[in-house]
């Protein structure tokens, strides 16, 4: 199906809780949101994504979480997720939202939460991708060069003495060396996917849960179509056999030439001074 592709404004974060098949271009990325959200309502959590662009374009960060809690634990977590996203818009270093992601699943899980999460930055002039994985299946990378799709499952840290013991006290939190780290450098033509545990845990026609090996094998075996329709092909039928399955988001997406326009270079110190455009929706 074609997709009309929109062009993703500066300083504004995106995404939420609602079903959408929309498409970016991004300086250096173009992304396809896939997201299906379930008709049952907030009971017991559910998935969100979001998706922001810094004051110039050239740093675009994404996040897919999926989140067990009430309706109402629910929304302020997705509400604190959203705000520090938007309070870093501008940093390419991911780290301030990793450690600010951190305390906020400590504080969640006390009030009964529990909480899985990607964040994911593409930064577009050196074309560098880093993500810091949390209980969420492992990216797909697909590198044109060698016309090959792999699962990056990144490293553990080692040696967290600093809240590693405070955290590993309260159930349903993971440890700081739980976390998987994963940087990488792509080229133009290269692929990502990134996709929750609502989308792994779908099936495809046959049964077959999707998993992260399920769904490389099945992008394997057609690596001589052109992999955006490869994608958007599996996505179908995974969501044909997957009518009843819960919250499902996958976020595909590819490497492009495109730099940053001249006007967005001359904007960006002015919209630095402004705050970030919530776009927002948490309420579906």
């Amino acid at each position: 199906m074609q997709v009309p592709i929109e062009r993703k404004s500066c300083m504004e974060i995106t995404g939420g809780r609602k079903s959408e098949d929309v498409q970016y271009e991004m300086p250096g990325l173009r992304m396809r949101v896939f997201s299906k959200q379930s008709q049952q309502g907030l009971e017991g959590g559910g998935e969100i994504h979001f998706v922001s662009s810094c004051a110039s374009g050239r740093i675009t960060r994404m996040l897919i979480a999926d989140i067990c809690g009430s309706e109402s634990i629910f929304k302020q977590f997705s509400c604190q997720i959203r705000d520090g996203l938007m309070k870093s818009i501008n940093s390419i270093w991911q780290n301030r939202v990793v450690d600010e992601m951190e305390q906020q699943l400590r504080e969640f899980a006390a009030q009964g939460g529990f909480a899985t999460a990607s964040i994911a930055t593409f930064f577009a002039p050196t074309r560098s991708f880093v993500m810091c994985n949390i209980g969420n299946p492992p990216p797909i990378v697909y590198r044109k060069q060698k016309r090959n799709w792999e699962v990056i499952h990144g490293t553990q840290q080692t040696g967290e003495s600093d809240n590693g013991d405070e955290l590993s006290s309260i159930e349903g939190v993971f440890t700081k060396g739980e976390y998987r780290f994963i940087e990488t450098k792509l080229e133009v033509g290269d692929h990502f996917l990134l996709y929750g545990n609502g989308f792994a845990q779908s099936t495809f026609p046959g049964g077959d849960v999707v998993g992260h090996s399920r769904l490389l094998s099945a992008l394997q075996d057609a690596t001589h179509t052109n992999p955006e329709t490869r994608v958007e092909h599996l996505v179908r039928l995974i969501r044909e056999a997957s009518k009843d399955s819960e919250d499902s988001t996958m976020l595909a997406c590819t490497i492009t030439d495109q730099s940053v326009g001249l006007r967005n270079n001359l904007l960006a110190p002015i919209r630095l001074l402004r705050k970030a455009k919530d776009s927002t929706n948490l309420n579906e």
